[in-house]
């Protein structure tokens, strides 16, 4: 795989990186963090373990966190707006709060909705599952080749896909809200990672600054240690 394919598939956690520059985050390395031997993921992640790393992402790469608005951003475009708003009120008040959210969203997500949020702390696992020796460079990149080319189906370029992990921390802060549904709603609707947005723009290292978005991801096969797992 030449390097600039293998830079643009690190790069899919740039921002992940961007909000950890200041800890020695690095956009392009195969460890997150290249000055360190061991990164602790117990407590955050439960993760401790090849075993725990790999259920982690298979999981979470296809039913992470956006699976709950998936299907609402996908009805959101298909509906006409007097059937969204027949659907809306046959809903409970904390639904509604999250229809709310998406359909302010969906002029930057689409149907994309928020997976950038699981695809790139996911690149943010496998990279630091690198630096443990829970897997190999080789697993993370063939794993990181499988989300790359979900990414390119869904989001049409880095400011899309950045956009969509913006929206996505939006919701991920607001789990804790959920049983104060005004809160919620502040929550939802705050800004509070615009400076992040504006900090991967203007990084002049980051990836997406000099690879295009549609770059070939080179067909790898799957290594043989990773065929006990029925994913691709």
């Amino acid at each position: 795989m030449n390097q600039d394919c293998v830079d643009w598939l690190y790069g899919l956690s740039a921002p992940m990186v961007v909000i950890n520059i200041e800890n020695g985050a690095s956009y392009t390395s195969p460890f997150f963090y290249p000055d360190r031997d061991f990164v602790d993921m117990k407590e955050s992640w439960g993760i401790d373990s090849r075993e725990t790393l790999l259920n982690c992402v298979f999981d979470m790469v296809d039913d992470g966190h956006a699976s709950a608005l998936s299907k609402y951003y996908l009805m959101y475009s298909r509906l006409f707006e007097v059937d969204w708003y027949d659907h809306y009120q046959e809903q409970d008040d904390y639904q509604k709060v999250l229809l709310d959210f998406v359909k302010q969203t969906f002029p930057v997500c689409g149907t994309a909705g928020i997976r950038s949020w699981d695809y790139a702390r996911m690149g943010y696992i496998l990279r630091n599952g690198t630096t443990n020796k829970y897997i190999t460079e080789q697993e993370a990149l063939w794993i990181l080749s499988r989300i790359g080319l979900r990414c390119q189906y869904y989001y049409r370029n880095w400011h899309h896909y950045f956009t969509g992990w913006f929206v996505g921390y939006q919701y991920w802060i607001s789990l804790n809200s959920k049983e104060d549904l005004e809160t919620l709603r502040c929550e939802l609707t705050r800004a509070s990672r615009a400076h992040t947005m504006a900090n991967l723009h203007e990084d002049k290292d980051a990836p997406h600054n000099h690879l295009p978005w549609y770059i070939n991801i080179e067909e790898l096969e799957k290594p043989e240690s990773l065929m006990e797992y029925d994913w691709s």
